[in-house]
């Protein structure tokens, strides 16, 4: 596992899901003051740009050189993409609540269900990804042992 890429990629994925977030605010015209508040709607387009976008950080992390392709380095990555999240959502609430001096309601969003459903799409989706490769190996492996036996 190439721990320093998938670090990288995980900080960009932030940054595209960040962007994707105040982009869908600010077309929806919806003020998330309390996760509670959020329409089923909202969340259906949240999981799914989630999905959009963690499937293509994952194929950019894949798609580097001498990375290995499986369901267990799928996991390692999810684990990166989750772990780096929250630590950048951990310094952007500390550095919130050093600004503005408001505690009362910051930790909201993460007692959330929501919250971990996402986190748990993250972990399965890079999980598919990375198991990609090995089905299409097992293809490929399959369709060369039947061409083998035809030419016998």
């Amino acid at each position: 596992m190439n721990i320093k890429r998938g670090i990288l990629i995980s900080l960009a994925l932030y940054a595209a899901n960040f962007i994707m977030g105040v982009i869908l605010v600010l077309a929806t015209k919806k003020i998330l003051a309390s996760t509670q508040n959020i329409s089923t709607t909202y969340w259906l387009i949240t999981i799914t740009l989630t999905v959009l976008m963690t499937s293509l950080a994952s194929l950019w992390y894949f798609n580097g050189k001498n990375v290995a392709r499986n369901i267990v380095e799928g996991l390692k990555l999810g684990i990166i993409f989750v772990s780096s999240s929250f630590i950048v959502d951990m310094l952007f609430l500390i550095l919130t609540i050093i600004t503005t001096g408001k505690f009362e309601g910051m930790f909201d969003y993460y007692k959330s269900s929501a919250f971990y459903l996402i986190r748990i799409i993250v972990l399965g989706t890079t999980i598919f990804i990375g198991s990609r490769n090995q089905a299409h190996k097992t293809i490929e492996t399959k369709n060369e042992n039947k061409s083998k036996k035809n030419k016998k």
